[in-house]
């Protein structure tokens, strides 16, 4: 069996058929190196040189723009008649009031409290446009309420970004205390109030002419106070530089203010999304913006790409705490990421071989030295996004982006930035890995190198320029081609050598050749994301029983992203006011089909569908921003729908909604079937409940072998409740802990397999749902922050082999493919290899065992040994964990002699002795429930038994749980990402590795990886 293969995806392209044992030298591992003074890469032109014509024959993809921003008008002129219940025309004539380009819809608002207690938005009136009595005005009545832009301002070339309105605090007073706001927050999900924690910068203009600036959540305290002469009306112009100057320029009724940043803030903001709200202690008085002749709302400019769909992920890295363990890495993700999903990243060494922990502080978000992007301080490492870049369906492509720097300060030398697309989810971010797929590495002046399964192509190079704007676009599947820019000249576009993932994991890197070097990344922008990105309910809002038309989104709106209104023959659309921008998902039934007979389960295709989508299209109006996603009808072939007719309903909405994510929705019946599935539909799922993982699998696993298109996505349905005639089933003997553990296992699913991007709960049903299902909800809620929030989750384990006859490690990723490889221990009969993170949490590095001399040597670097000591006797069995938790692991021994534990805390004396097991009996060990420490286990070879002890002191197994075939070899792993490791074996007869779930004997996870006569290793390669 080949070291090199990729269940499912083949082999990796320029590197198939290499055997552990026989890695060509170009695949060996290496240490990046400098280049010579002076010298190029072979084959590379002239720093400086014109750009010649691109590399490929120029049939590459053409790259989606994910960086399109102009500026930004509302005048707030609308008819008076159309504020009016329910809409009260805040989103009403956008088209008209705005001044977008040709053919673009108007930027809507979205409603949020503007409160400091609350998230939850206020009635619809409280905010109206152009009210009778304040024609051309936006309108702020009734107490506290806020309103968000859904787009963020964006600084120009010169790094400024100007907002300006007209402000009236408090109509007909010019004397009191309550105000008008401006808040500008890196966050889409804020209330909107000037002293909330994520608030960047907010002004309050008093009725009296009081001005004052707020800052990061500092209580009612303001940083910076002012005063104009009081008036019936305010002109307030707000510029804000995002240099070092930290300027805010603040104009108000002519009088300048220039005001600087306060000392926490090492510069501003360069996105930040747009607020504006009121303060009023008198219900009876109202807050206008806009001077009712068309000067309303004005933005310098404004991103239109990061909110125009739900599908882009874009990192703007800017103002996240850096004072952190990671450097600001993994910090305040869902505020500075701007899109609807977020994600996390991994540190990684950058360079090829085993993977390795970079030193601490290699790479850092919004340090003070570098504000307001990811930069590398600290010589060659890398960072990788943990989702992967997908194709979506009616490309078949994605796109990814960054603005790369390759050495501050510098537009000379041969010291580089990255930008790689690789197959390993466990990469180590190393360009010229053989992991990569397509990987473009950026010299300081101006050199180009395009890196395929390792293989390097010199390319011509760019004018030096310091910074350089880099585009990929790859097109996946069939086609198998790619096309790279580079400050908008196309270097690159054909098709490729190395085969391309749809499911690409996105890295980037640095190498330094002097001390004092920085590299920085910024402005990362996907145009698609795998693994799960997706989270939220189906029927938020049923007009129906039991609901009763009540919406529910903003009982979940901290944990959730994607929630599915119902809205049966309910033709009001209020609701949309309330979405956050792509954020909601529309059932599309009553335009569609029409039931055969009065209350027939039985549908057929409306006569009028495409006409009616066109009119709903019409009645959403501007607010169709909020719409991420579109419902195909709900088990259209349950319903009755043949083939045909869903294929016309797929294409009519698709093109009512050219736009938009298609959902789909099949019953367990025909997702056991060969159900056709539209080519147009994006993301397919089917409801099916209370039957536990097991099944839930084996019919995702056959939905997969039907779809249409390979780039189609899949959902999921947990559970949600168990009360009766809501539940489709799952009332009947479950309890709120039985669906609470549904939840885990829906979670976990998705883990496996970046194809499923989407859990959708079924359902919410209220306030009191905390009350009746307090462990589902519970479940629910840290399910869903963690994706919300992109919540770093435990790695999953990897798995790899040692060769005895060579002392050989190899690895692959926790997706199968070979990342790396190293030499340690000396090889031999009596080596046993050990995986280990021995000096405090992080990736593991290699040991190894010596039986005859009862002796350890392990590395911290996968190369050199760091300690060597003895423990144990002749003739032991080695295991090594964390026994204490302690954040380290320290080693053990097994003697099977008396079938006794010994472990130790400190690599030197036994902590715990513990006999567990019989004669016989292989030993192994694990975090069997997740709480941090590493207790012992055997495995009975005879009958295929595991027997997990959750204590290392006290002999008191868990109920045996059969798994495997004679002749496996037990070994354990983190499957799925859950933080309890399982049990699982490694199969020699075929080198395959099976995972099974907690306390089960299902198959969680299967890999082939190594060959004959290898030991099988499991561990986290990062």
């Amino acid at each position: 069996m080949i070291l090199t293969q990729r269940l499912g995806r083949g082999l990796l392209a320029g590197a198939s058929a290499i055997a552990l044992a026989l890695l060509p030298a170009g695949l060996a591992p290496t240490t990046a190196a400098a280049a010579p003074a002076g010298s190029a890469p072979s084959g590379s032109a002239p720093a400086g040189s014109a750009p010649g014509a691109p590399a490929g024959d120029g049939s590459g993809p053409a790259p989606v723009d994910l960086t399109a921003t102009r500026a930004f008008a509302d005048t707030f002129r609308l008819d008076p008649a159309q504020d009016t219940d329910p809409l009260y025309g805040l989103n009403v004539g956008l088209d008209a009031r705005q001044s977008p380009p040709p053919g673009q819809h108007g930027i809507s608002y979205t409603r949020v409290s503007g409160r400091w207690d609350t998230s939850t938005a206020p009635d619809q009136w409280f905010v109206q446009t152009s009210h009778p009595d304040h024609p051309d005005r936006l309108l702020f009545a009734k107490g506290v309420s806020a309103i968000m832009l859904g787009a963020p301002a964006v600084a120009d070339g010169t790094g400024h970004y100007t907002v300006s309105t007209v402000v009236d605090p408090v109509v007909g007073d010019t004397g009191g205390a309550d105000w008008g706001s401006i808040v500008l927050s890196r966050s889409h999900r804020g209330n909107g109030y000037v002293t909330g924690g994520d608030v960047d910068l907010g002004l309050t203009v008093t009725s009296g002419g009081k001005l004052a600036l707020f800052h990061g959540g500092g209580g009612e305290n303001p940083f910076w106070t002012g005063t104009v002469a009081p008036t019936a009306q305010y002109a307030v112009s707000l510029t804000v530089s995002t240099g070092a100057d930290r300027a805010v320029i603040l104009t108000v009724n002519g009088t300048p203010f220039t005001v600087s940043a306060p000392a926490g803030v090492t510069r501003w903001p360069g996105s930040e999304f747009l607020y504006l709200g009121a303060y009023l202690s008198d219900p009876n008085r109202v807050t206008t913006f806009g001077d009712g002749a068309g000067h309303g709302l004005n933005v310098s400019r404004i991103d239109t790409s990061a909110t125009r769909s739900a599908k882009p992920f874009v990192d703007t890295f800017d103002g996240a705490p850096n004072a952190t363990a990671d450097h600001g890495l993994n910090q305040d993700l869902a505020a500075r990421q701007p899109s609807l999903i977020s994600a996390n990243y991994t540190a990684v060494s950058g360079v090829k071989g085993l993977a390795l922990d970079p030193p601490a502080g290699s790479v850092q978000v919004n340090s003070p030295a570098h504000p307001n992007v990811l930069s590398f301080p600290k010589g060659t490492s890398a960072v990788r996004l943990d989702k992967p870049a997908t194709s979506d369906v009616q490309s078949g492509a994605y796109t990814v982006h960054a603005v790369l720097t390759p050495v501050v300060g510098s537009t000379s030398g041969q010291d580089w930035a990255s930008l790689a697309v690789g197959n390993a989810s466990g990469g180590t971010g190393a360009v010229d890995a053989e992991d990569i797929a397509l990987g473009l590495r950026v010299q300081a002046d101006g050199g180009l190198t395009l890196f395929q399964g390792g293989t390097p192509t010199a390319l011509p190079a760019v004018p030096p320029a310091g910074s350089y704007e880099v585009s990929a676009a790859l097109a996946t599947g069939d086609r198998q081609q790619a096309t790279v820019r580079v400050n908008g000249t196309t270097v690159f576009s054909g098709r490729t050598a190395a085969k391309l993932p749809r499911d690409g994991y996105v890295s980037l890197g640095a190498h330094h050749s002097a001390a004092g070097q920085v590299t920085t990344a910024d402005d990362l922008r996907v145009s698609m994301l795998g693994g799960l990105g997706y989270y939220g309910f189906f029927d938020i809002r049923d007009p129906n029983e039991p609901n009763f038309s009540a919406n529910h989104a903003p009982e979940v709106a901290q944990w959730t992203n994607f929630n599915n209104y119902l809205r049966d023959q309910d033709p009001r659309l209020e609701f949309l006011d309330q979405c956050r921008p792509a954020a909601c998902v529309i059932d599309l039934n009553q335009e569609t089909v029409v039931p055969r007979a009065p209350g027939s389960w039985a549908v057929d295709p409306n006569p009028n569908a495409a006409r009616n989508l066109l009119d709903l299209v019409r009645r959403i109006g501007s607010n169709i921003d909020k719409i991420g996603a579109v419902d195909v009808s709900d088990e259209p072939y349950s319903h009755g729908l043949s083939p045909a007719q869903v294929q016309t309903q797929a294409e009519q909405i698709r093109a009512a909604f050219p736009d938009k994510t298609l959902i789909m929705s099949l019953d367990r019946w025909n997702a056991e079937q060969t159900a056709p599935i539209p080519s147009t539909v994006d993301i397919v799922g089917f409801d099916y409940y209370c039957e536990g993982r097991g099944e839930i699998q084996r019919l995702l696993a056959n939905l997969k072998t039907f779809l249409s298109s390979p780039d189609q996505h899949l959902m999921l349905f947990p559970e949600s409740t168990n009360e009766y005639r809501v539940a489709d089933g799952c009332y009947s003997g479950k309890t709120d802990a039985d669906i609470a553990a549904y939840n885990a296992e829906y979670r976990a699913i998705a883990a496996q397999d970046p194809r499923v991007v989407y859990l959708q709960n079924f359902r919410w049903l209220g306030p009191d749902q905390p009350n009746k299902v307090p462990l589902t909800v519970a479940a629910q809620k840290r399910i869903g922050k963690a994706v919300v929030d992109a919540t770093p989750t435990p790695a999953p384990a990897s798995v790899g082999v040692y060769r005895s006859s060579d002392g050989s490690f190899g690895q692959a990723a926790h997706n199968g493919w070979y990342t790396g490889q190293a030499v340690f221990g000396g090889g031999g009969g009596d080596v046993v290899p050990l995986t280990g993170h021995w000096n405090g949490p992080g990736t593991d590095t290699v040991g190894v065992y010596h039986r005859d001399t009862a002796t350890f040597q392990l590395s911290y670097d996968n190369a050199t040994v760091a300690a060597t000591f003895p423990f144990g006797a002749p003739g032991d069995v080695p295991l090594v964990g964390d026994w204490s938790g302690q954040g380290r692991s320290t080693v053990g021994v097994y003697r099977p002699s008396d079938q006794y534990f010994y472990l130790s805390d400190d690599n030197a004396t036994v902590r715990y002795r513990i006999k567990l097991g019989n004669e016989g009996w292989k030993p192994l060990a694990g975090d069997w429930d997740g709480n941090g420490t590493t207790t012992v286990a055997v495995y009975d070879p005879q009958t295929q038994t595991f027997y997990l002890n959750d204590s290392n002191e006290t002999e008191h197994p868990r109920p045996g749980v059969r798994f495997g075939n004679p002749g496996d070899r037990p070994v354990k792993g983190d499957w799925d990402g859950s933080g309890k490791e399982t049990i699982g074996v490694y199969r020699p007869g075929d080198q395959t590795f099976y995972g099974a779930a907690e306390n089960s004997d299902l198959v969680v996870y299967s890999r082939k990886f190594g060959n004959p006569g290898d030991i099988p290793l499991v561990g986290n390669w990062g």
